[in-house]
């Protein structure tokens, strides 16, 4: 793999850690701020698998002899807290925490799609694998998240008519 290559991919593993460690903020705020029991499981479950995520991607950046990228990592964190703490105000936040969910993971789906190609055109199977597997995590996430449209628009709705 020429050192171009070698250095587009690990900056794509890095932008998909940052993306990690941003969704693990906004999982957890989430969770925290999910009135909902269904809302709250779910958003639980999946801060749980960006765990394994985070720790997946970390693994194939330093199986490159690189570190994450402390910088893009705060950067991250810092944006998913700003979004956990305005979920928390105002009233319609099952709206809110599903729709910034469904969108983190339409940002992450497409992180991994870019992943896997470059990763299989540096001929990084193992890499190309883990974004494979975690891309269909993604999905598989953003599909249940839709699932909650309709109950997240009734809490929304029954959140604001009784403070009305």
């Amino acid at each position: 793999m020429s050192e171009q290559t070698k250095a587009q991919l690990v900056a794509y593993l890095k932008n998909a850690h940052a993306l990690e460690q941003m969704s693990l903020q906004m999982t957890q705020a989430a969770a925290k701020a999910a009135n909902d029991p269904q809302l709250r499981e779910l958003f639980q479950h999946h801060h749980d698998e960006t765990q394994d995520h985070e720790r997946l991607i970390r693994q194939r950046i330093e199986a490159h002899g690189e570190t994450p990228s402390a910088a893009r990592d705060i950067a991250a964190r810092v944006a998913a807290m700003g979004k956990g703490l305005a979920a928390m105000i105002p009233k319609d936040t099952p709206g809110r925490l599903a729709r910034d969910g469904y969108v983190q993971e339409q940002t992450e789906i497409a992180s991994y799609e870019l992943l896997s190609r470059v990763a299989e055109r540096a001929g990084d199977a193992e890499t190309a694998e883990v974004a494979r597997r975690i891309l269909q995590n993604e999905r598989e996430t953003a599909d249940k998240i839709a699932g909650t449209w309709d109950r997240a628009a009734e809490l929304s709705l029954g959140a604001a008519s009784s403070s009305a």
